[in-house]
């Protein structure tokens, strides 16, 4: 995003000010929690400030309006799940330092099967792309996939002679790499930061989901995801069959150049391991029945904060092939503040909104007042994630989002306010629609090779498909 910082000095300070005058001039319900609601939309959907930024402001806001105290409005920037990210970004910046994200993709692609069709190149693509999304963000997932595939497209195209073929060769392909990485961040709680907010939210309001259900929400929704996103490209961007060996034997030179699996790529598989396990260990100790009286110790010690915080200085103590550490603090850099401040920034709002009671005023606007069955709440909320997310960031829309939805939960059971939220996040993560939604979205518009209207197209068709995806499933549960 490039910012005039022109329009910022008049922009920003009539952001901040005319809703506040509005707000009260209209004597409107919790007029200054509403200012502070409307301000930080207006600024998460305009980019005029950067995001982070923007998050900065909830706490300062809510202090001068008295809203909440200095310690509580804070206290969102210290909580534990901003943590479970600095681990995670510390654990995927690890493989991306040391080749093992790439060792993973190339040994994928210099399969037999990946060679047999242009189908099976799709559906092993889609994999990896899923596969890696699910524990490191989507942007890393298609920064590190995307050049490989304009590679796949180069070697393919000149098999082709038909320039129709070439463009729905480059536009299943690109458009299969971003898609398939924001699917992939839904299936776990470090997926996708929507998935944190709504958990952390959730955890607020006296609901506790453990990252075991959340995969039981997330995996299969993304599956069906998965396999409807390779049927739609497959049939609507229809390529006839053509010599793939050359893709496979690419990516075995590449994978033999990488050499032997190295100490620290070892090593960081290890750390990965020990924070899957510690993530999903609460879970398993709860149901044995040995663990009984120590497992509401164990599983409190046990904070998926805490647990990708110890996976993640291990990598600051272990030693690579040349005995150095694995990571060191110039790596520290692999930390994506702008996305902690941001979420921090958004559980704020959602304090904001919750201690005004604003959050409960909006959702008796937003679902007109009146109760909904199931359906037609399911259809409300994912419609809702799905729009914002296709305008402004999916934290953003999340942080927006879930405390307006939990409001109107409050006196169903807590089951019903779990998959609400649930829903709202896996929405959140639905922007297939233009480049400005998603990151994946970005990368591979910025490669030149897929055009908007082909973007618009297909996104609009999946934001479609993960609609009655995402409404179908939890409406099951």
């Amino acid at each position: 995003m490039k910012y005039n910082y022109k329009s910022q000095t008049f922009l920003v300070p009539l952001i901040l000010i005319l809703p506040q005058l509005i707000t009260h001039g209209f004597s409107l319900p919790a007029p200054s929690a509403m200012a502070i609601f409307f301000s930080i939309t207006i600024l998460w959907f305009s980019e005029i400030i950067p995001l982070a930024v923007s998050a900065l402001l909830v706490p300062l806001l809510a202090i001068f309006s008295g809203i909440l105290d200095t310690k509580l409005a804070f206290s969102a920037f210290g909580d534990p799940i901003l943590f479970l990210f600095i681990g995670g970004f510390l654990l995927a910046g690890a493989m991306e330092k040391h080749g093992l994200d790439k060792r993973m993709a190339f040994f994928l692609l210099s399969k037999k099967f990946t060679s047999k069709s242009v189908a099976h190149l799709s559906f092993v693509i889609a994999l990896i792309c899923w596969t890696l999304s699910m524990w490191i963000s989507n942007t890393a997932t298609c920064a590190i996939m995307t050049p490989m595939v304009l590679g796949i497209i180069q070697t393919l195209k000149t098999q082709l002679k038909d320039s129709k073929e070439v463009e729905h060769l480059s536009s299943r392909l690109l458009l299969i790499t971003a898609f398939a990485s924001s699917i992939g961040g839904m299936a776990t709680p470090v997926g996708s930061p929507p998935n944190l907010i709504a958990i952390s939210l959730l955890k607020n309001a006296n609901i506790h989901v453990s990252f075991f259900q959340w995969m039981s929400y997330g995996i299969p929704i993304s599956v069906v995801m998965l396999l409807a996103l390779l049927a739609m490209m497959h049939y609507r961007l229809p390529i006839k069959d053509m010599d793939m060996s050359k893709v496979s034997n690419s990516f075995k030179v590449q994978l033999k150049e990488l050499g032997r699996l190295k100490r620290s790529e070892f090593l960081i598989m290890l750390c990965f391991s020990v924070a899957v396990i510690g993530w999903v260990a609460p879970d398993i100790i709860s149901k044995i029945s040995f663990f009984d009286s120590y497992s509401k110790v164990m599983i409190s010690k046990l904070n998926i904060g805490v647990v990708a915080l110890f996976a993640s200085m291990l990598l600051f103590i272990f030693n690579d092939e040349n005995s150095n550490p694995i990571l060191s603090w110039e790596d520290s850099s692999y930390i994506n503040w702008g996305v902690i401040l941001l979420f921090g920034g958004g559980l704020c709002l959602g304090k904001v909104l919750d201690v005004s009671s604003l959050a409960k005023i909006l959702s008796e606007y937003i679902f007109f007042g009146g109760a909904h069955s199931p359906f037609v709440l399911l259809v409300i909320v994912v419609s809702l994630g799905i729009l914002l997310s296709e305008f402004s960031s999916n934290t953003a829309s999340a942080s927006i989002l879930v405390p307006i939805v939990l409001a109107q939960t409050q006196l169903m059971p807590a089951n019903i306010g779990t998959v609400l939220a649930v829903a709202v996040a896996l929405g959140a993560s639905c922007g297939f629609m233009l480049p400005v939604s998603t990151p994946p979205n970005a990368i591979i518009y910025g490669t030149g090779q897929i055009k908007l209207k082909t973007m618009i197209h297909y996104g609009l068709s999946f934001d479609f498909i993960g609609l009655l995806t995402i409404v179908i499933l939890l409406l099951m549960r």
